[in-house]
């Protein structure tokens, strides 16, 4: 097992997309992205993050054991695939969602179809949110594959 726990600095980030600005305060805003670890000992990030890249909600997924961590806000690992460990230049699918309830935002997160706790956070004023993936830093500078894409806000009321 790895007992490292990463953070945004061990990452090369690539922007893949962003939000207008989420200022309903019941707004929901959700990423979907197919990414394709290249390596299994090399941790792959995907992220919705605000414009200081302080706030948000982003996991690094460690292919060899299946570890899920949170980077974002120092929860440290929130689960482990049961499917692990995932195989190099195959597709994993990761859905990370925001539900804002004033300045409060609580999250979901789902790997590969399985489900985690990930911790809620607070958020002032109207935030524009970018969407990341990468690959934790090494020697090569290969970027992350990835591919369907879809980030989406949803203006209206969500049900409670």
């Amino acid at each position: 097992m790895n007992s490292f726990i990463p953070d945004l600095e061990n990452f090369n980030l690539e922007e893949i997309g962003q939000t207008p600005a989420v200022d309903n305060p019941n707004a929901e805003v959700s990423l979907k992205v197919d990414i394709e670890p290249s390596r299994v000992t090399r941790r792959v990030f995907v992220g919705i993050l605000d414009e200081s890249r302080k706030r948000g909600i982003s996991i690094a997924i460690y292919p060899a054991t299946g570890e899920v961590c949170d980077v974002s806000n120092g929860g440290g690992v929130i689960g482990y695939l049961s499917q692990a460990p995932l195989n190099p230049g195959v597709p994993v699918g990761c859905d990370l969602t925001l539900y804002r309830f004033g300045k409060n935002f609580v999250c979901s997160v789902r790997v590969h179809g399985e489900i985690f706790l990930y911790p809620a956070f607070s958020m002032d004023g109207n935030a524009r949110l970018t969407a990341y993936v990468g690959n934790e830093k090494s020697d090569s500078d290969e970027s992350l594959t990835w591919s369907g894409l879809r980030l989406d806000v949803l203006e209206q009321p969500v049900a409670a």
